[in-house]
């Protein structure tokens, strides 16, 4: 077959953009959720953090969190941190120390009935309100979604391939007209919430590229390993690794990197693990914030991928 591969920007840069009609919110960034101190665990000090930045902004002064920490700290999702927030990180953190199972953040949402909310800006502009007040009590700080899944059109260069994704897989829709479910911020919930739906795809390349809010392998083992026969048998199922970061953010790479390495060795034989973390650092990278790529390294990423399953036919 004729090798294809994104070569020209000018060309990339006009293709569509599909979001599969999700509306991103939130800042995307490389942390996750509860762990404001980004030390690997949701216990009391980051809910002090949280109590922190709250007493700071509430006396006119600057907060002293980094933007990526005050993402992670906002667990509600309302774009700002206060009592609330800190009192559902204990919460979980209380939950936690008596569980039986190693459980994310995201489970704990899920077990007590929580989702997150949409920000208060973009809840008014779909209802063409004026943003009202918020609850304070923790049952009342995030409320369920109301998000419908339905299949995107398919308009993408390669109608066999459908990723699902995060802020990066978002990035990417913005060079390359791939067919998706992204959404800045997503996590192993994005996965869990469309479940069902993904599940039904058939005779497809579906991309996984997933992990970089939330880096907890032994909960996306689980996820990806329970998927049914029907869905692994009859799609080519792939898992793209949890790609670099550089500046600020490159102390996580080591964090990256042990994700990557238990995702590889843990992975359903059916699911094939493709290194495009290894690839970029031999290739050499280029980012916008330290999370983000640019343009010109998004179109390698979806280069490596083309090539990883084409260029063994040619």
């Amino acid at each position: 077959m004729t090798r294809k591969t994104l070569m020209s920007l000018t060309a990339a840069a006009v293709l569509a953009v599909n979001t599969a009609g999700l509306t991103a919110h939130g800042e995307a960034g490389l942390f996750m959720i509860g762990d404001v101190n980004c030390d690997g665990l949701v216990d009391s000090l980051d809910a002090s953090c949280v109590l922190d930045a709250y007493a700071s902004v509430s006396s006119g002064h600057e907060s002293p969190l980094y933007s990526y920490e005050e993402s992670a700290g906002d667990v509600n999702g309302d774009g700002k941190l206060d009592a609330t927030d800190a009192s559902m990180i204990l919460s979980y953190y209380a939950w936690a120390l008596v569980s039986d199972e190693k459980a994310i953040f995201s489970d704990f949402l899920e077990q007590n009935g929580l989702e997150q909310r949409k920000t208060v800006g973009e809840t008014a502009q779909n209802t063409g309100e004026a943003p009202q007040s918020q609850p304070t009590e923790v049952q009342q700080a995030v409320e369920a979604s109301d998000f419908e899944y339905t299949l995107p059109r398919i308009d993408s260069e390669y109608e066999e391939w459908f990723w699902v994704g995060d802020s990066r897989t978002v990035g990417l829709s913005r060079y390359v007209a791939i067919d998706n479910v992204a959404k800045v911020g997503a996590g192993i919930g994005l996965f869990r919430n469309n479940y069902d739906q993904i599940c039904q795809i058939r005779n497809k390349t579906v991309i996984i590229n997933l992990g970089v809010n939330d880096l907890d392998s032994g909960a996306y083992l689980r996820l990806y390993n329970s998927l049914p026969d029907e869905f692994l048998d009859n799609n080519k199922v792939i898992f793209l690794s949890v790609n670099p970061c550089d500046c600020g953010y490159s102390y996580l790479n080591s964090r990256i990197e042990a994700f990557n390495n238990a995702m590889r060795d843990g992975l359903d034989s059916r699911i094939t693990f493709l290194d495009s973390y290894t690839y970029l650092m031999w290739n050499g990278y280029g980012t916008t914030d330290g999370l983000h790529y640019t343009s010109n390294t998004y179109i390698d990423i979806y280069n490596f991928v083309y090539d990883s399953i084409f260029l063994p036919e040619e």
